[in-house]
């Protein structure tokens, strides 16, 4: 996720940088969540299980790294708050908001570029490489959509 622009503006080129691109994307799996019937929620989407289960854990990673970037400056990794599953219906409403405080959190940093930021498992990365794995996971879940 490398540009030379400030998170959200558009790159020299014109073209939408990589912020606006996940941010697309993020509000195309949430559109798709929120349009999606009850019947097919539970269609196998593998390696999630099923297209809800998929879903949450979107939402769940999403929220994590949200999670590391606000607390990018602490000495000790955050207290990792777990997602509550609201149901299949929320599931839209919960990727748009998770996926907005996401977006709020890395247009906050001054340099994402150079900000380490906390992680589960992996200690810190840097925030652009975080948010490259985010819009990688977002993309392949609204292609499997």
């Amino acid at each position: 996720m490398t540009s030379s622009t400030k998170p959200g503006e558009h790159s020299a080129d014109g073209e939408p940088s990589a912020v606006e691109v996940l941010a697309g994307e993020l509000a195309k799996v949430a559109d798709g969540y929120r349009r999606l019937p009850h019947s097919k929620f539970s269609l196998r989407l593998e390696p999630y299980g099923d297209r809800a289960q998929a879903g949450h854990w979107l939402a769940a990673q999403v929220a994590m790294v949200a999670q590391g970037i606000e607390r990018w400056d602490s000495p000790q990794p955050p207290r990792w708050r777990e997602l509550p599953t609201l149901g299949v219906f929320a599931l839209g409403d919960q990727i748009a908001v998770v996926g907005n405080d996401l977006l709020a959190a890395y247009r906050a940093l001054k340099d994402p570029r150079e900000t380490l930021i906390w992680t589960p498992g992996e200690g810190r990365v840097p925030a652009e490489k975080a948010m490259a794995a985010v819009l990688d996971s977002t993309t392949a879940l609204r292609r499997a959509l």
